[in-house]
């Protein structure tokens, strides 16, 4: 178990699989506070089942703002302080462009790159009035290399590269540094 003076405080999305269900359980084991969004709050029933003081968790639907808003609040709420932000959500949609309905491409981008973005502008405010925190943007290497069939999740992903500024003439709306504590 973490030292109280040691343990921090994380705020994850897309807790519920993958990547931010492996960070979580890890997290838990060394005795860190999680706030952890997902789609359906039954998914991480056995987790909340054991690290009951250790872990909230609220739903979180990153195509409504308002939606993106709210679990940001509610984290903050209940922990007080977050320490670090990761923003992990994300899922893969298989298909050519032009195979894709319209209602399949504005949800991925609706998920993966416009909710992102409103993700990140929802916690910025929040750790700024607390004196500092750190953001990790998880992305995948969708934006380097390309694979048949995932078009617009590789475009999402090239989309969170110029946010961050990386390669090229990317504007860097996501780089900030803010002083951690």
């Amino acid at each position: 178990m973490n030292d109280e003076s040691r343990a921090k405080t994380w705020l994850i999305t897309g807790a519920s699989s993958g990547l931010g269900r492996a960070m979580t359980e890890q997290l838990l084991e060394r005795g860190d506070r999680i706030a952890a969004t997902v789609q359906r709050e039954d998914t991480l029933a056995d987790l909340q089942q054991r690290y009951r003081e250790n872990l909230s968790v609220t739903r979180l639907d990153l195509a409504d703002t308002a939606s993106v808003r709210a679990s940001v609040e509610e984290a903050f709420a209940h922990w007080e302080r977050i320490d670090v932000v990761v923003s992990n959500a994300a899922y893969g949609l298989v298909g050519a462009a032009e195979e894709l309905t319209d209602a399949q491409i504005e949800r991925q981008i609706a998920v993966n790159l416009t909710g992102t973005i409103q993700f990140i502008r929802a916690v910025l405010p929040r750790l700024r009035r607390q004196g500092g925190g750190r953001v990790v943007q998880v992305s995948s290497e969708g934006g380097q290399v390309v694979y048949p069939a995932f078009s617009l999740y590789h475009g999402h992903q090239v989309g969170h590269r110029r946010l961050r500024g990386e390669r090229g003439e990317g504007s860097g709306a996501l780089r900030h540094r803010l002083p951690h504590r």
